[in-house]
C-alpha cells in the first residue's frame, strides 16, 4: 500500500479558471507564505470536509477516486471510466507508481449550488470552473456538471493523482502535465489550442522559450496563458520526441519525490543536451513541427 508522502503543505488550491486557460496554484493557506496574495490568505473555510452543501446524492468507487454527486451517476458511466483509465496513463507515462491515496471528486448538478458552496467555504475565491485542494489529509476536486466537466475533470484529476505521490513538484510542470492529460486520450496530448497560440507568439516575435523563467514562478499569479501553453510543450517534447528526454522527465519527477530540493530539470536537460540554448531552439523546433502537421 503507498502511504500518502512526506511533506504534504496544509492546503493548496489548483483552479481551472472559467476565463483563462490552464489553472492556478494559490499558494498554502496556512501558515501564511511570505508574499502570499491576500486571495490565498482568505480562500478557504476549514469546515469545508463536513459541509452538508457537498453533493452526497451518489457515491462512486472508481479505483482511486471517491466521487460525490449531486445526481445520479452510474459506476459504468463512460466519464468515469476514463478517469479511472487516466490514473494508469499518468502512472505509465510519468514512470510514477499508483497510489491507493482517495482523491475525492465533488460534482455539483449545477453552477449555481457549486457558486453557494465556494462563496462560502472558499471565500473571496473567484468563480472558476473547477478547482483542485490539497491539504494535510485530503486531496479533492470541485466542479459543476457542465459541458466542459470532462476536459476539467480530466485536468483536476491529473493533479490529484500526481500530488498522491509527488505532492512537491514545481509548479509551472504540475500545470504543463495536467494541460497534457486534460486531453481526451486519442489526442496523445497534442493540445491544439496550445499549438496555435505558441505559433502565432513565434510568428508575431514575441515569445521567447525559456525554461528558466518557467522554473522561477511560485505564485498563480504569475501564470499568463503564455506560461501554461509553454508548460505543456515542454512535457510534449519530454514525452514524444525520444526514450531519453522522456527517461529524464521521469526520473527528475522520482527524484522530486524523494528531495524536492533536488537539482532543478533545466539543469538536467542543459547537461543532456548540450546546454539550454540547444534546448530552446529543438522545443522551437518541436511546436513548428506539430504546427505543420
Amino acid at each position: 500500500m503507498q502511504t500518502p508522502p512526506p511533506g504534504r503543505p496544509l492546503l493548496q488550491v489548483v483552479a481551472c479558471a472559467a476565463l483563462a486557460a490552464g489553472c492556478a496554484h494559490l499558494a498554502a493557506v496556512t501558515p501564511e507564505p511570505i508574499g502570499a496574495a491576500p486571495l490565498a490568505r482568505a480562500a478557504a473555510n476549514a469546515g469545508w470536509p463536513d459541509a452538508p452543501e457537498l453533493p452526497n446524492r451518489a457515491e462512486v468507487c472508481a479505483g482511486q477516486l471517491m466521487i460525490h454527486a449531486d445526481f445520479p451517476l452510474a459506476e459504468q458511466h463512460r466519464m468515469v471510466r476514463d478517469l479511472e483509465t487516466l490514473r494508469g496513463d499518468v502512472s505509465q507515462r510519468l514512470g510514477l507508481p499508483i497510489s491507493d491515496e482517495p482523491v475525492h471528486l465533488y460534482l455539483f448538478e449545477n453552477q449555481d449550488r457549486y457558486e453557494r458552496f465556494t462563496g462560502r467555504y472558499f471565500p473571496g475565491f473567484p468563480v472558476r470552473r473547477a478547482f483542485f485542494i490539497e491539504t494535510d489529509t485530503r486531496l479533492a476536486v470541485f466542479a459543476p456538471w457542465q459541458d466542459r466537466i470532462a476536459e476539467d475533470l480530466r485536468h483536476e484529476t491529473t493533479h490529484g493523482y500526481v500530488h498522491a505521490v509527488v505532492p512537491g513538484v514545481p509548479l509551472w510542470l504540475d500545470e504543463g502535465i495536467a494541460e497534457y492529460f486534460e486531453l481526451p486520450r486519442v489526442a496523445q496530448g497534442r493540445h491544439a489550442d496550445h499549438i496555435a497560440h505558441l505559433t502565432g507568439r513565434l510568428i508575431e516575435g514575441t515569445w521567447r522559450i525559456d525554461i528558466d523563467r518557467l522554473e522561477s514562478l511560485r505564485l498563480a499569479g504569475e501564470l499568463s496563458q503564455d506560461h501554461y501553453a509553454e508548460a505543456w510543450c515542454w512535457v510534449h517534447w519530454l514525452l514524444h520526441t525520444t526514450p531519453e528526454r522522456r527517461k529524464i522527465l521521469q526520473e527528475y519527477l522520482a527524484d522530486v519525490r524523494r528531495d524536492e530540493k533536488t537539482a532543478p530539470l533545466s539543469a538536467r536537460l542543459a547537461h543532456a543536451e548540450g546546454g539550454l540554448v540547444a534546448c530552446h531552439a529543438a522545443v522551437r523546433a518541436h511546436v513548428e513541427s506539430l504546427a505543420a502537421r
